[in-house]
C-alpha cells in the first residue's frame, strides 16, 4: 500500500514538476512574441520626413519656369517684406583702357622706342527693371533657405517594408515557436495600423499653416466666372473608411492671373501636373478640405 501511495507522489511531483516546465516554456514563448510584436509596432512607424526632402530636393534642381499662373499682387507685398534693402533704380559702369602712341629712332643697331599713353573712359548706364517672375524667383529662393515652406502634404507615405518585416516576423512565429497567427488577425492588425497613421494624418493636414510647395497632378473641377478651382484627391483616402468624406486639397486660382500657357492648359475635367507654391488658408473639418491660394504654378 505504501508502496502505491509511494508512486501516485512521485506521479503528482513529476506532474507538477511537467507542468511548471510547460508554464515556464509558454510564458517564455509569450515574452519572446510580445518583445517581437513591441518591435514590429516600432518599425510601423511612418517617415513621412524623408519623402519631404526628396520633395525639396526637387524642387531645388528645377530650372527655369513656364507659369501657368503668376499673383503679382501677393509677389509684390511679400517681395519688400523679405527683400528690405533698396534695390538700385540704375546702374552705372565704367570701362577704362589706356592707349599708346610711340616714336622710334633708328641710330645704326640701337632701336631706342618712345612711347606716350592716355587712359579713355566709357561709361555704361543699364536700367534695372525687377519683373513679377523675377520678384518671385527671389522670394521662392528666400522661403526655401529659411525653411518656410512645407513640402509633402500631399502625400501619405508609410513603410512597406516593414509590413513585409511584420508578415515575415509572424512566419517566424510559426517556423521558431510554433504559434500561429490567423490571417485575418494579422490583416486586421495592419489594417488598424494604417488607419492610425490615416487619422494622424488628417489632423497634421488639419493644423498646416504658412507656405506649402505642391508637386504633384490636380483635376480642374471648375471654371466659374472669375477662378479655375483644382482639386487634389489625398491617397490616404485609401485607408478611411469607405462611408467617410474625401480629404482633398484645393486651390482657387485667380483668371486674371492666369497666362496664356495656363489659359491654353486649364481645361475643366483636365487633369494637370503642377508645381505649385501657395498659402494655407483654411481646413474645412466638415468637407475635409485644405484650402490653398496659390501663388505661383508652373
Amino acid at each position: 500500500m505504501i508502496e502505491y501511495i509511494a508512486a501516485a507522489v512521485a506521479g503528482i511531483a513529476i506532474g507538477v514538476s511537467i507542468g511548471s516546465w510547460l508554464i515556464k516554456r509558454n510564458v517564455a514563448r509569450i515574452e519572446n512574441i510580445s518583445a517581437m510584436v513591441d518591435e514590429i509596432r516600432s518599425k510601423l512607424e511612418p517617415d513621412r520626413g524623408s519623402v519631404a526632402q526628396k520633395k525639396k530636393e526637387v524642387f531645388q534642381k528645377m530650372g527655369p519656369k513656364t507659369f501657368y499662373y503668376l499673383d503679382e499682387s501677393q509677389v509684390k507685398d511679400l517681395y519688400p517684406q523679405v527683400f528690405q534693402e533698396l534695390e538700385p533704380k540704375r546702374i552705372e559702369t565704367r570701362e577704362s583702357k589706356e592707349t599708346k602712341k610711340g616714336i622710334a629712332a633708328k641710330l645704326r643697331l640701337i632701336e631706342p622706342k618712345y612711347e606716350s599713353g592716355r587712359a579713355e573712359e566709357k561709361t555704361k548706364i543699364y536700367d534695372v527693371e525687377q519683373t513679377p517672375p523675377m520678384m518671385y524667383n527671389r522670394v521662392e529662393q528666400y522661403l526655401l533657405e529659411k525653411d518656410r515652406m512645407t513640402f509633402g502634404v500631399e502625400e501619405f507615405e508609410f513603410d512597406k517594408s516593414s509590413i513585409d518585416e511584420f508578415k515575415s516576423m509572424c512566419e517566424q512565429m510559426q517556423s521558431k515557436f510554433n504559434f500561429n497567427i490567423p490571417k485575418d488577425l494579422q490583416a486586421n492588425f495592419v489594417s488598424d495600423k494604417m488607419r492610425e497613421f490615416t487619422l494622424q494624418r488628417v489632423k497634421e493636414l488639419s493644423g498646416s499653416t504658412g507656405y506649402v510647395a505642391i508637386q504633384t497632378e490636380f483635376s480642374i473641377i471648375d471654371i466659374p466666372d472669375d477662378a479655375y478651382i483644382l482639386s487634389f484627391v489625398h491617397p490616404l483616402n485609401e485607408y478611411l473608411p469607405k462611408e467617410d468624406k474625401k480629404v482633398r486639397i484645393r486651390a482657387t486660382c485667380a483668371k486674371e492671373c492666369m497666362t496664356s500657357s495656363g489659359v491654353s492648359t486649364f481645361k475643366k475635367d483636365k487633369s494637370v501636373k503642377i508645381t505649385c507654391l501657395g498659402k494655407v488658408v483654411s481646413w474645412d473639418n466638415e468637407d475635409k478640405i485644405l484650402e490653398i491660394t496659390p501663388i505661383a504654378i508652373y
